[in-house]
C-alpha cells in the first residue's frame, strides 16, 4: 500500500451543504435515463442535483476505496504516520487466535 500526502493550503472545513459550489458537471442522457433519474430523485424527496451528486460521490468513494494510492490531507497524514510509527503491541487474544489451525486445515 502506498499513501501520498496531498498538497493543501489553508483549508476551512465547513458542512457540505454550506460550501460554495462552483464546479459543474454536464452529461448527455437518453430520455429513459433522464426519466428514471428524475423519478428516483422525486421518490427520495431530493432535488435532482442532490440525488445525482449523492449517487455520483458515493460511487466515486466506493471506486477509490480499494485503490493502492490514498491522498491524505495534512492532518490525516500526520495521524497516519504517527500510527505507523507506534511500537507494535502484543495482543494475547489475537496471538492465541492466530496460533489455532484454520477451520479448512482441520
Amino acid at each position: 500500500m502506498f499513501a501520498q500526502q496531498a498538497y493543501s493550503g489553508l483549508v476551512t472545513v465547513t458542512p457540505e451543504a454550506t460550501r460554495r459550489k462552483d464546479a459543474r458537471l454536464a452529461m448527455r442522457l437518453t430520455p429513459d435515463q433522464d426519466a428514471l433519474i428524475r423519478d428516483a430523485a422525486a421518490v427520495t424527496g431530493q432535488s435532482l442535483t442532490e440525488f445525482v451528486t449523492t449517487a455520483a460521490v458515493t460511487r466515486a468513494e466506493d471506486t477509490l476505496a480499494d485503490r493502492r494510492v490514498f491522498r491524505l490531507a495534512d492532518a490525516a497524514w500526520t495521524e497516519f504516520t504517527a500510527i505507523l510509527d507506534r511500537p507494535a503491541k502484543r495482543i494475547p487474544e489475537l496471538a492465541a487466535l492466530l496460533s489455532e489451525p484454520a477451520p479448512w486445515d482441520e
